[in-house]
């Protein structure tokens, strides 16, 4: 199997390229790390289309965003609680429960069109 017809691991590498660059923009603006590097996440990001063409050459392009949107949000939101130390309400926590739950459809939906 290809590892663009898997929507869960396509939309994870997508997510896994927005912790690195939306991490790093943090950093930039926290001012922990120098303003020149601003290029890296931008570079990135034109990466992100290259995996996101190749991915939409096996799945949907609506499942393919929905599914990479889920990840970054999850795994974004848990970089902003456990690096950065924010805060989030009990509301948004159990938003973030819909997240997963929406992620779990997903790959079902997935391996029960195969």
């Amino acid at each position: 199997m290809n590892i663009f017809e898997n929507v869960i691991i396509v939309g994870s590498i997508l997510a896994l390229n927005d912790v690195i660059s939306m991490g790093m923009t943090k950093e930039i603006v926290l001012g922990n790390v120098s303003s020149n590097l601003i290029y890296i996440p931008v570079i990135l990001y034109g990466i992100q289309m290259l995996i996101f063409y190749n991915g939409i050459k096996f799945v949907s392009m609506t499942t393919l965003n929905l599914t990479w949107n889920l990840c970054s949000n999850i795994v974004i939101t848990l970089l902003g609680l456990y690096y950065f130390k924010e805060n989030i309400s009990h509301l948004e926590i159990f938003g973030l429960l819909f997240g997963l739950f929406a992620l779990l459809l997903f790959g079902i939906a997935q391996y029960g069109n195969n």
